[in-house]
C-alpha cells in the first residue's frame, strides 16, 4: 500500500508541476501569468462568454483567485465583462477580439503539449486512463466533503 501511495501521489505531483512550470513559461513569453491559462482557454470553448461562478465551477477556482485573473485579462484588453445584471458575478465575460486571437494561441499550444504528453499511449489506453483518474477524483471528492460532516 505504501508504494502504492508513493507511486500516485508521485506522480500526480509532478505532472501538477510540469503543468504549471508549461503554464507559466508558456505565457512569460508573451508578458501574461500562467494562471491566466484555464480562464482563456475556458472563455475560448465557451462561445458566448460565461458568468465568474461559471469560470470558477469550470477552472476550479476561488471567487477570489477568479476575479483577480479577469480584472489582470481586462487590464490586458484580453476580455471584458459585460454588464448585463446589477451581480457583478452573473455578469458574462467575454473575449475580445485581441483576446480571441491569444486564446487561439494558447489552445493550439495547449493542444501541441497534449500531443507531445501523449506519445506512447493510444487512444484505447487514455480512455481508461482518463475513466480511472475521474473514478479516482470523484471518489477523493466525496471522501473530501464527508471532513465536513459531523456525525451525530
Amino acid at each position: 500500500m505504501e508504494q502504492r501511495y508513493d507511486l500516485f501521489t508521485g506522480l500526480i505531483l509532478n505532472i501538477s508541476r510540469c503543468i504549471q512550470k508549461i503554464k507559466n513559461t508558456e505565457m512569460s513569453a508573451f508578458g501574461y501569468k500562467g494562471k491566466q491559462v484555464q480562464c482563456l482557454f475556458t472563455l475560448y470553448n465557451c462561445h458566448g462568454g460565461a458568468s465568474l461562478k461559471e469560470l470558477c465551477e469550470r477552472c476550479d477556482e476561488d471567487k477570489g483567485a477568479m476575479s483577480r485573473t479577469i480584472k489582470e485579462l481586462v487590464e490586458n484588453d484580453l476580455v471584458f465583462v459585460e454588464e448585463k445584471n446589477e451581480q457583478k458575478y452573473k455578469n458574462p465575460v467575454k473575449l475580445t477580439e485581441k483576446g480571441k486571437s491569444f486564446a487561439k494561441i494558447v489552445s493550439d499550444r495547449i493542444s501541441q503539449m497534449l500531443d507531445a504528453a501523449s506519445v506512447g499511449i493510444s487512444d484505447k489506453e487514455r480512455e481508461v486512463l482518463y475513466k480511472s483518474l475521474g473514478c479516482i477524483s470523484g471518489n477523493l471528492t466525496k471522501i473530501c466533503e464527508n471532513y465536513g460532516v459531523k456525525n451525530d
